[in-house]
């Protein structure tokens, strides 16, 4: 048996290369070989490493295929007549959608799909499940596929005894239901299914050689590190004993890693180097048959890692006596391969992802040197990928970009949600903003109309539900622009039937998914171009088109589904697709650094790096959690013989050591914290950690770049800005203020500057939930239409309740609350409309006047100018005596006599001087008598008069002179505004991020 190993100290390819060209040379032999590898990737690498092994100006390479790729275009021309007699293989996504269908079947109540997003993920289980099945069946897989099946529900029959679960019998009973039908409909099809085509390629390609083996060499290389499935391990055993020039050249065995227990390792499936002895097992062939490929440079830090992750039981060489391990060796011996492995202990993700970034910029350091970041999470590779531009890198990323995350695809996410969302403000705005919107017109026309919708409807409580809602608050506006009615024209148009998804019955699929895209290309048009040359533009463009072209099939098999469940489905169809399309980051060139990238897990097999980085190695991440998926337990599993679980951790902690091991240097980086929660870190690290602390106290070296992130945004010196006090110019300083300005001059000067001199308002944010304001503002125009429908002279209750009754009636109407809310706050404006006619009983006719909601004004004249004051008086009375009374509602808190008082709460003196001074139009003026506030709740006791009992003439002279000093200071002086000059008081909240007020306000207030 031509059996060969490759250190895992070494780099795998470079080794590969120099022992190929040892046994075939540089010419015919070489380029008639055949070399078989786990991954293109690894093929296209070991392309490179030919040319730099061999030194020679032109060479003519082996034809280096993919061991995934023999059963499609990879195909070895002795193997393809059996190939071509093989049926196509299914496409994936449309056995996806097959599969789901067949899944939906299931009720739910006995874990059926609660959606169809979640029929479209177990048609994904369902999948993985019938590939594994195939795949780990090769000895006994039929060379008739219609026997399959056939054979798996035999299988089937014996899994669910009655000492099983009720939920599993359930379940097995369903899953034997959906591979009847499933096989039934690929034989309709004329089709294979995924895994059993590729197990019959990878038998056809063996049976070819076994009948007619090749002179020329056949090299397998790389494969079975983690574990190989039956029918290449069968291809392997042929390739190293029946053919004249095959060689099997394994991964990740030198002497040092033969001395490990590998006994141990048939009931250790999570140890590194479990899948290679179940794939040498099946070959008949041991570790001891292996011989070097080349000659192995000494090395000894796989063989530390493969000691360090032995199974429970076997951990003799952990408890060595003093001195020496059980091989005799000085512990201190394992100090040496410690020398190229360092550490990265991060606080949380983003902290991880700076670290990496300044490591892997820091390896550019040596001219030449290749670096990268290994790791399974894609978040980690997003956070990196966005952090190395800091350093004028863009990484190439293996996986590439989800098609779900690029701008024509989040605009294609977006117009489902805003369909399913009725047109709601944020799916809305989220559409109509984003950059490949246009709906027909010009990209800037469009973008302008869009801004004013949003500030003339959209803030505040949402309109009503779809295109008619917003239609209805439009026609509500007294002065619309006519342009918004074109943009709505427009947006009607495009969407079309689209928009009124939520309401309809089941609808096929495919049927969505056209009038989804019609949509789409409608909303992108422009009058230069056609929406589908904008929305297809580009390699992300094409990309998805493409993908929506494989889509589309798929969704004429998936059954009818509610429109509402549309957007999910369409997001983890989406999601599935992905592209390599650069993107221009931060004004750099759009080409990635060649000496950079980010892998995952079976990208980097097999590469060599300079350095390494070996990212986010917390568990449930690297590795993730065994699970057995939800169609068969752990035992289940076991009875059908899959393999355990476990093993795909084994494959990933074989990826671990190698990748680790042939790299010049390795950094093995974690976060304390991940999303929120703390992380635990992979049992990787914890195994190293304590075997290392055994071995006389070594220890991981700690990478400096996790303190170098941490200072690199960190100040030498915080210097808080100072409290801002703008000083406008004279001409910039209002010369009409109202009274509720005049109170907030008093509380926070700033926010009056940044409101009455900036003329900055805060917008209400969208889909506003109607709170306190909106109350207060319907309790006024209740009361406000009722005291005006109201006889001077009490009428009686009688009359008097039919008269709140229509007023309560038209307020709620003019609100136009959600009917929930309506609901709530109805039968509280209708215990305030029985307080407010028992007050109205008791004094109307002590009264001779009453005015409702009334303004007043009143011109000060002072020595550097004149100021206007202007008021809203929510009621005014005029007694039997000429004394006038003014109220104020408040559905909320009441201000204090006290506050009154201190002048801190004005509102009411100043009305009052107001009043006296006759700036209340319609009203003589007069002396005030009576200030109240009348607190309106609702609740079980609805109401409440709080009168102030105060020296009311006092208060309204000194309201008087306040408002002098506040004139003489602020407006018609060069009086500076601070800001929140009193901070217990809780003023100017609008402003306080403008102020920057989280700055300096902690250092103000401990120097007060």
């Amino acid at each position: 048996m031509k059996l060969f190993a490759i250190s895992p100290d070494q780099a795998f390819l470079p080794a590969l290369a120099r022992g190929v060209l040892a046994r075939l040379g540089t010419g015919g032999e070489l380029a008639a070989a055949t070399i078989l590898l786990p991954t293109r990737r690894a093929a296209r690498a070991l392309q490179t490493a030919f040319l730099r092994e061999s030194a020679a100006p032109a060479l003519l390479l082996p034809r280096m295929r993919a061991l995934a790729g023999l059963s499609t275009e990879d195909a070895d021309e002795l193997a393809l007549p059996a190939l071509l007699r093989l049926p196509p293989a299914v496409d994936a996504l449309r056995r996806q959608a097959v599969l789901a269908g067949l899944a939906s079947k299931l009720p739910r109540e006995r874990g059926g799909p609660a959606s169809a997003e979640h029929a479209w993920a177990l048609g994904q289980e369902l999948g993985r499940l019938l590939d594994e099945i195939a795949l780990e069946e090769a000895e006994t897989l039929p060379d008739d596929p219609a026997l399959l099946g056939h054979r798996w529900l035999e299988r089937l029959e014996a899994l669910a005894p009655e000492s099983l679960a009720v939920h599993w019998q359930i379940t097995t009973t369903f899953l034997r239901a959906i591979v009847i039908e499933w096989q039934g409909w690929l034989t309709d099809q004329g089709l294979l299914d995924l895994g059993v085509r590729r197990v019959l390629a990878l038998r056809a390609q063996r049976v070819a050689w076994e009948d007619a083996p090749p002179d020329s060499g056949v090299i397998a290389a790389g494969i079975g590190m983690g574990g190989t499935v039956p029918a290449a391990a069968d291809l392997l055993r042929v390739i190293a004993t029946r053919l004249p020039q095959g060689f099997v050249v394994l991964p990740g065995e030198d002497a040092a890693t033969a001395a490990l227990p590998w006994e141990a390792l048939r009931e250790a499936p999570t140890h590194p180097y479990a899948g290679q002895r179940a794939m040498l097992d099946r070959m008949g062939a041991t570790m001891a048959d292996a011989l070097p490929w080349v000659e192995a440079p000494p090395g000894r830090l796989a063989a530390l890692l493969g000691t360090a992750l032995l199974p429970a039981g076997h951990l003799a060489p952990w408890q060595s006596p003093p001195g020496q391990n059980q091989t005799g060796q000085n512990p201190d011996a394992w100090a040496a391969p410690l020398a190229g492995l360092s550490r990265i202990e991060a606080g949380d993700a983003q902290h991880e992802a700076a670290a990496i970034a300044l490591t892997l910029r820091g390896a550019l350091e040596t001219p030449g040197a290749r670096a990268a970041l290994v790791t399974p999470d894609r978040d980690l590779a997003r956070r990196v990928a966005a952090e190395l531009p800091r350093h004028g890198i863009l990484a190439d990323d293996s996986a590439g970009q989800p098609l779900s995350d690029t701008p024509p695809g989040a605009f294609l996410r977006l117009i489902a949600q805003l369909a399913a969302g009725e047109c709601g403000p944020v799916a809305l705005l989220s559409v109509l903003k984003h950059p490949l919107c246009a709906g027909g017109m010009e990209r800037g026309d469009w973008l302008s109309a869009t801004q004013a919708l949003e500030r003339a409807i959209l803030r505040g409580p949402s309109p009503g539900p779809g295109l008619a809602g917003l239609r209805a608050a439009l026609a509500g506006l007294r002065d619309a622009e006519p342009r918004l009615a074109a943009l709505l024209d427009a947006l009607e148009a495009a969407l079309g039937p689209f928009t009124a998804l939520p309401r309809s019955p089941l609808r096929p699929a495919a049927d969505l998914l056209a009038e989804h895209l019609a949509a789409a290309e409608a909303l992108a048009s422009t009058p230069a171009l056609p929406g589908g040359l904008r929305l297809y533009a580009q390699a992300e463009g094409e990309a998805l088109a493409r993908h929506l072209a494989a889509l589309a099939p798929a969704m004429a098999e998936f059954p009818a589904l509610s429109p509402a469940d549309w957007p999910g489905l369409f997001d983890a169809a989406l999601a599935q697709g992905s592209t390599r399309a650069a993107r221009i980051s931060r004004g750099r060139s759009d080409a990635t650094h060649p000496q950079v990238e980010i892998l995952g897990l079976l990208e980097a097999r097999l590469l060599d790096f300079d350095l390494v980085v070996l990212g986010a190695l917390d568990e449930t991440i690297w590795p993730q959690a065994s699970d057995p998926g939800p169609w068969m337990s752990r035992p289940m599993r076991r009875e059908f013989g899959l393999p355990s679980p476990e093993l795909r951790i084994g494959r990933v902690a074989a990826d671990f050591l190698l990748t680790a091991s042939a790299s010049c240097r390795a950094v093995l980086s974690r976060a304390a914290r991940r999303g929120g929660s703390p992380a635990v870190p992979a049992r990787w690290l914890t195994r190293l950690d304590v075997f290392l602390r055994g071995q006389n106290g070594l220890a991981l070296t700690a990478e400096p770049c996790a303190e170098w992130a941490r200072l690199l945004d960190l100040p030498a010196e915080i210097r808080p800005c100072a409290r801002p006090a703008p000083r406008p110019p004279r001409d910039a300083r209002p010369e009409r203020i109202t009274v509720s300005d005049v109170a907030t001059l008093i509380a926070d000067p700033y926010a009056f500057y940044a409101q009455r001199i900036l003329k900055l308002r805060r917008l209400d944010p969208l889909e506003q939930e109607p709170g306190a304001p909106d109350y207060g503002n319907l309790i006024h125009a209740a009361i406000h239409r009722f005291l005006n429908a109201l006889p001077q002279a009490w009428p009686g209750e009688d009359a008097a309740r039919p008269l709140w009754d229509a007023a309560a009636r038209r307020a709620l109407d003019e609100a136009a609350l959600r009917p929930a809310v309506a609901a709530l706050w109805a039968p509280r404006l209708a215990r305030i409309g029985g307080f407010i006619r028992g007050l109205e009983a008791q004094q109307r006719n002590g009264l001779l006047a009453t005015w409702p909601e009334l303004k007043a004004s009143v011109t000060v004249k002072r020595p550097g100018g004149s100021i206007t004051l202007q008021a809203r008086a929510d009621r005014v009375d005029r007694r039997l005596d000429g004394t006038l009374r003014i109220l104020d509602y408040k559905t909320g808190t009441v201000p204090s006599k006290r506050d009154v008082e201190a002048g801190t709460a004005p509102q009411l003196p100043l009305e009052a001087w107001l009043a006296e001074q006759g700036g209340f139009q319609g009203v003589p003026p007069g002396p005030v008598a009576a200030l109240e506030y009348w607190r309106l709740t609702g609740a079980d006791q609805p109401g409440e008069v709080r009168a102030l009992a105060l020296d009311i003439p006092a208060a309204i002279a000194e309201a008087e002179a306040a408002l002098h000093r506040l004139a003489d200071r602020f407006l018609l002086g060069d009086g500076a505004f601070p800001a929140h000059p009193h901070p217990r008081r809780r003023a100017g909240l609008d402003y306080q991020h403008l102020a920057r007020m989280a700055e300096w306000s902690a250092e103000a207030e401990g120097e007060a």
